[in-house]
């Protein structure tokens, strides 16, 4: 097989191929064997490949994994994508062992000698990474990832080794379908025509990749953070939270104890990054079930400021209380238990390997018990309507799912504020319109308390009561709907446009409708118009309506 047609087939998601063929061939060959015993058959073949080292035993071992794989229906594509790696670094050692080892040549190419010796030398090599890797796509393309980490886990094999493995898995999917994309940008613009321009392409994206990989890693960082990788057994700030058992019967509804407490509040924050003052002197409080809309341009500090309240970074100046309780340098740590944040990309969200694990995640770093955790994540995943993803690999879910998940993993925490960064961002109106409504469940239903980094005016109308508008690092305005979206001189001076409908009854209607009467939704503009239709229908006096505001512009 080409290398353009492997390159072409690994970007097809192999990841997704490969777990419809283990859904589907579960019940043969080597997939019934149990995984432990398969690691022990793999260290096995590794360790004879090491110590015996000899060309017949590899070439047995090999010759038995090719029968596995085909007891086991393993596709040969599959299969032969475990020797893409180590094809040309195997082929580089059979040749240096060809010209450079032996004294019985049997050939020369120009200075170069091959010899006898040394061929059999590189072949015994390549025997011998052909076996191992064959075991290996026998053993992992039978075996779900999940189970394999399981079974290193009865091996006492160190968590960290365990959890780096995981770690490394979850994040080479997501390099490659980044590869992958920039791969294709690079296409449509003419980087790959030649080849050249295909080396020079591929080496400018990898080198992109591995930039941009300290960002990724610093996101990573944050995302545990915000969930409690770094809490501390017991600190002032967990005083809120003296037992360890499942609160409100694993109920999600966060547990309040002084509901007067202002769930947020700040005073003069300041924050400065590499000398740029991000935010200037910003004082806002948000009280237990608001919906809090915070708009403003790009670069107005308003991801910054959500950061800052999930204690993911600390303020230059100026105070942060989380349900009353200082939030500081030492404290940050447990702010976790107060404030759970869904950033803007839920790939940087969602660390861990499968769905129900990174669920867990942060439950269990509350010192809950294992059922209680449990129960809580089969809460959360309920309520989210992500019960049917539980064991579904995390680069194998769509942005909207991935959305569903993060959340999930943050109201099972039961955090009484929720900060969400552009929660409708590259979903589809189907999508946004089911995270919508789960939000609205949320605080309608089990009292969550919402701040919301938007630059959708026309989300902030359907689900926010009250909008703060953030403009060069400061509160420009701060105030109901009503108030904020019907002033077209605040929000062109913010960058921002008011709801589509309430632009076309201000551009209709002129002077003759009150800040109170523009409609900001649709079911209020519903309203109105019904009104208008009965005013024009019936005699006057036959309905004791108010007088028809419309009676300037009729509305054809």
């Amino acid at each position: 097989m080409s290398g353009k047609v492997f390159i072409n087939y690994a970007s097809a998601r192999t990841d997704r191929i490969i777990h419809e063929y283990q859904e589907r061939s579960s019940y043969q060959g080597f997939h019934r064997l149990d995984p432990r015993l398969k690691l022990v058959l793999l260290a096995t073949v590794i360790g004879l490949n090491v110590v015996i080292a000899k060309f017949w035993l590899s070439l047995t071992l090999f010759l038995i994994s090719i029968g596995i794989a085909v007891r086991s229906r393993i596709p040969p594509r599959l299969f032969a994508l475990f020797f893409l790696a180590p094809a040309w670094a195997t082929l580089m050692v059979f040749l240096g062992f060809s010209v450079g080892f032996g004294t019985t040549p049997i050939a020369s190419i120009g200075p170069l000698t091959v010899y006898r010796e040394g061929m059999f030398l590189g072949l015994s090599a390549a025997a011998r990474v052909a076996s191992d890797m064959s075991w290996m796509a026998s053993v992992f393309l039978t075996t779900p990832f999940t189970k394999v980490l399981d079974a290193l886990q009865w091996f006492r094999v160190p968590a960290i080794l365990v959890e780096t493995i995981a770690m490394a898995y979850r994040y080479a999917f997501l390099l490659i379908d980044e590869f992958i994309r920039m791969r294709d940008a690079s296409r449509t613009r003419g980087g790959f025509q030649g080849y050249r321009k295909n080396i020079v392409s591929t080496a400018m994206i990898l080198a992109q990749i591995i930039l941009r990989a300290y960002d990724r890693a610093r996101s990573i960082q944050f995302a545990m953070m915000a969930r409690g990788a770094n809490t501390s057994v017991k600190n002032r700030m967990s005083s809120l939270f003296e037992s360890n058992a499942c609160p409100n019967s694993c109920d999600v509804t966060p547990d309040y104890t002084d509901k007067s407490v202002p769930i947020l509040s700040c005073r003069n924050l300041s924050y400065s990054f590499s000398q740029n003052r991000v935010l200037k002197e910003t004082s806002l409080t948000v009280y237990k079930g608001e919906v809090v809309a915070l708009c403003g341009p790009n670069g107005a500090g308003k991801t910054t400021l959500l950061r800052l309240f999930s204690g993911i970074l600390t303020p230059s100046e100026g105070e942060i209380f989380l349900c009353g309780q200082r939030l500081d340098k030492k404290s940050r740590k447990e702010a976790f238990r107060y404030v759970g944040i869904l950033f803007q990309d839920p790939a940087e969200q969602l660390f861990c390997t499968h769905v129900r694990e990174d669920i867990a995640y942060g439950p269990t770093n509350r010192g809950l018990t294992d059922d209680d955790v449990e129960r809580l994540v089969e809460t959360a995943m309920n309520l989210m309507e992500v019960k049917h993803l539980a064991k579904r690999p995390i680069h194998m879910l769509s942005h909207g799912e991935m959305r569903r998940v993060g959340l999930a993993g943050l109201i099972a925490m039961r955090p009484p504020l929720i900060l969400l960064d552009e929660p409708t961002a590259n979903l589809d109106p189907a999508s946004a319109q089911q995270f919508v409504r789960l939000l609205k469940h949320l605080n309608e239903h089990h009292g969550y308390t919402f701040l919301i980094v938007t630059h959708n005016i026309n989300l902030a109308s359907i689900i926010a009561k009250r909008i703060i508008i953030l403009n060069e690092g400061q509160i420009m305005a701060d105030g109901t709907l009503k108030k904020i979206l019907t002033d077209e001189k605040l929000l062109e001076r913010a960058r921002l446009e008011p709801p589509l409908l309430t632009r076309l009854f201000q551009r209709i209607m002129d002077d003759t409708l009150s800040e109170n009467d523009i409609p900001i939704t649709i079911d209020e503009a519903v309203n109105i118009l019904k009104s208008q239709v009965l005013s024009d229908s019936f005699p006057q006096g036959l309905h004791p309506t108010q007088e028809n505001k419309f009676s300037k512009k009729r509305i054809s």
